[in-house]
């Protein structure tokens, strides 16, 4: 780098620097600004986007609650289209409905889809308990156990080993159901789980 040893050769050197480069440092600032601009503009899309679909996922809820036979068609078009939290949520509400119908395979496929779409870690260990809860009713007591493992966190632990037991003692591993509700009452939960844990853990011991 040369060395200017007077503040009039810095300054014919400045001058000459924009004479070469200013149009470049023009075009480099336009680009700039358009770029925070152009971010800006997208962040407040993006946000009123996301507002304005939470305010059509809580209408239809509210359709799907009041008559779920004619708006269930809705909340199918809109979980399809919207791969944000308010399409998981749908998926949820789908699934409870074919639950409620006894469709169990439909509830397990609305779970899985939501499974797969969530980025959030906890309503995704959600949407895997209540998947593997709906595979043990299917008697999929292998895919239950297989999606537990899925399940990350350690505050979801309890729950985690109350459905795991469940599992195992339903396809016969006594030691196995014993063991796994003993290490769920190990963690920290809900006092209620933990009671209902251990009235399992009790019967086998019967």
């Amino acid at each position: 780098m040369e060395v200017y040893t007077t503040e009039t050769e810095q300054v014919n050197a400045i001058k000459r620097f924009f004479a070469t480069n200013g149009k470049y440092l023009a075009v480099g600032l336009f680009l700039g600004i358009g770029a925070l601009v152009g971010w800006n503009y997208w962040q407040n899309h993006q946000t009123n986007r996301l507002h304005e679909t939470a305010a059509e996922f809580d209408k239809l809820n509210q359709s799907l609650i009041t008559d779920p036979a004619a708006n269930i068609a809705s909340v199918e078009n809109f979980a399809n289209q919207t791969n944000n939290i308010y399409g998981v949520m749908a998926e949820f509400e789908l699934a409870k409905n074919a639950i409620e119908k006894n469709d169990l395979a439909q509830a397990e496929k609305s779970l899985l889809i939501a499974s797969g779409k969530v980025k959030d870690e906890n309503i995704q260990a959600l949407a895997n308990l209540r998947l593997s809860r709906v595979q043990l009713a299917e008697d999929k007591t292998d895919a239950a156990l297989k999606t537990l493992e899925q399940v990350k966190g350690k505050s979801w632990q309890v729950i985690v080993e109350d459905i795991r037991g469940d599992a195992l003692a339903k396809k016969g591993d006594l030691a196995g159901a014993r063991a796994a509700y003993s290490k769920g009452l190990g963690y920290d939960g809900s006092p209620r789980v933990k009671d209902l844990i251990q009235m399992k853990l009790n019967d086998l011991s019967n």
